[in-house]
């Protein structure tokens, strides 16, 4: 009877140094990885690193060259409702702080990928979807955080979401998510109503909506500032600068609505239909000599429609086909696509001087800053 009590408790002592062995051995393991601000080495000729730090957050890359970074902590970055690249709302941060990462050269020759965790239970207590998490890049100008589906990965398996795809690592990143039913780009339907109302919040950061035919809005607002957008038939040909006319049968009309001395920075995208301009006009004419933008007040009934800064507006052809409108200070108002009477691609005519001065497809040098957010869908007609 003594040995066998003695023997339970060697064994029991031996079970309980074991544990307590692999509870250090594995703290010991977690220390060793490092964190922030450590200098972390790479390696070139094409070997993988495979790092991954204390929070969770891993790298995982190919250089041709031997190289070093440093992952550092923000603790006050941009705030996650400030999105672009994508459509819906609203976005939320799954994290207090971001990751600003920092190669010791510039370094474009990478096969990378960027992975951080999330926990799945946390997810669940804030309403989130595993499949609407993202990991978000700051955007150069600061004022967003673009997602890009094309290289978005969620490893449901593992609890992390990645960018993969990547070049270079040199940026700042964000785990955030949208908090919605429905995944992947969401749009908005016109009318009225909370479902079709677009909410942009105030502050430094660009937002963006998008209807469901293309119509595409980038915001930048000083303070809270809800959207509408209708569609009106019905357009008057004396309303038309002369030698054009109207692409569509109807207009967008959009309005706003916000405090007084809301101070607005935008770019619209508008969408035009190529089979309609084919069936106007002749095999060869180009939409990028062809095609502008032009607007009126938004409770016009009569007005004249004009132009919309003419030599700035630029037509983004296939696979897009839409007209791009920078530099837009003022959203509320009636906006159509004019039509005119443009020379064939290749040929000697003169265009008609309405609508095809300062356009020819020409890139515009904006500040994309005006990026507009909260998009609803409403699954009504």
């Amino acid at each position: 009877m003594a040995f066998s009590s003695r023997w339970f408790g060697a064994v029991t002592l031996y079970t309980y140094l074991f544990y307590f062995c692999n509870v250090v051995e594995a703290q010991n393991e977690t220390e060793k990885l490092p964190t922030f601000g450590d200098s972390i080495p790479i390696l070139g000729a094409m070997e993988r690193t495979d790092q991954d730090f204390q929070d969770g957050l891993a790298l995982d890359l190919f250089s041709p060259k031997n190289r070093t970074l440093v992952v550092k902590q923000n603790t006050s970055p941009l705030g996650a409702q400030f999105v672009t690249g994508t459509t819906g709302e609203p976005f939320v941060a799954l994290s207090n702080y971001s990751y600003i990462i920092q190669m010791n050269e510039t370094a474009n020759d990478l096969i990378a990928k960027i992975e951080i965790p999330y926990d799945p239970v946390m997810l669940n207590m804030m309403g989130v979807q595993e499949s609407n998490t993202y990991v978000a890049t700051l955007a150069p100008d600061k004022k967003s955080w673009v997602i890009d589906d094309s290289t978005r990965n969620v490893h449901r398996s593992e609890n992390n979401t990645r960018i993969i795809k990547m070049t270079s690592l040199d940026g700042e990143y964000l785990l955030v998510a949208r908090k919605t039913v429905d995944t992947s780009n969401i749009f908005v339907q016109y009318g009225q109503g909370a479902t079709r109302t677009v909410n942009v919040t105030g502050g430094p950061g660009v937002q963006e909506a998008e209807f469901v035919d293309g119509l595409r809005f980038s915001v930048q607002s000083s303070k809270a500032l809800t959207m509408n957008v209708d569609l009106k038939q019905g357009i008057d040909p004396a309303s038309l600068p002369a030698g054009t006319q109207s692409l569509n049968s109807y207009m967008w009309v959009v309005n706003t609505t916000s405090d007084p001395g809301t101070n607005v920075a935008g770019q619209i995208l508008v969408p035009f239909n190529r089979n309609m301009l084919v069936a106007m006009k002749p095999t060869g004419s180009s939409p990028s000599t062809m095609l502008t933008v032009a607007k009126r007040a938004a409770n016009s009934t009569n007005g004249q429609f004009v132009p919309i800064n003419q030599d700035t507006q630029s037509v983004r052809e296939l696979p897009e086909d839409r007209i791009q409108l920078p530099a837009m200070a003022q959203l509320d108002g009636q906006y159509i696509i004019l039509v005119t009477d443009a020379k064939a691609v290749g040929g000697s005519g003169n265009s008609t001087s309405t609508g095809s001065s300062g356009k020819g497809g020409k890139e515009c040098n904006c500040d994309q800053q005006g990026g507009m957010k909260n998009e609803k869908e409403d699954d009504r007609d």
